[in-house]
């Protein structure tokens, strides 16, 4: 009988302690697998970038934590309240990402990646980026962003060249029709 009231009691300690470990973890904040907390945080980085490249202002305003702060791969550092000044900058932006890493600690969430920037199919920025999102009040937040350039798009050396060569055009053809006024000039006195 000694025996199995041990049992019971050593049996009801791991059963309070179990208990008490799960209610400690659901206030935490997080409670799923790490999959389904995936799935939701690569849903909320879309919605985000969809927010940007369509310049719903409304909606960042939501999704953008009051603490936000960025610092963009022009070396510019902002908080939520100066990014929502100029918000819509990027309207009619599409993007494309890859190479997307999500690590999490309790209620705060780190992505990275790469991301491609296109207005009307033509690159025009790709930056490795670093987010910060924050689970509060039973939802994902943006808290920060930070955007290193990966270098020149691929296009930029075809347009510097056009525009020497415009340039250089522009230039000969101005020499050559002054020194034809020249001539005009002296043919004619």
């Amino acid at each position: 009988m000694q025996k199995i009231a041990s049992f019971l009691a050593k049996t009801g300690l791991m059963l309070v302690i179990s208990l008490f470990g799960s209610a400690l973890k659901s206030f935490a904040g997080v409670q799923q697998s790490a999959d389904s907390l995936s799935a939701v945080l690569v849903s909320r980085e879309n919605e985000m970038f969809t927010i940007v490249t369509t310049g719903d202002k409304p909606a960042a305003e939501k999704l953008f934590s009051p603490d936000y702060i960025t610092v963009n791969a022009d070396g510019v550092m902002e908080t939520k309240a100066e990014v929502m000044k100029t918000f819509g900058k990027f309207k009619g932006s599409t993007f494309k990402l890859s190479g997307r890493r999500i690590r999490t600690y309790g209620d705060i969430a780190v992505i990275n990646g790469r991301a491609k920037f296109y207005i009307k199919s033509v690159l025009v920025a790709e930056v490795f980026y670093t987010e910060i999102w924050v689970y509060r009040q039973g939802a994902w937040g943006f808290a920060g962003w930070q955007g290193t350039m990966t270098g020149l798009p691929s296009w930029y050396p075809v347009m510097v060249t056009a525009f020497l060569l415009l340039l250089f055009f522009t230039i000969v053809w101005l020499v050559r029709r002054r020194r034809r006024k020249q001539k005009m000039g002296r043919k004619a006195r």
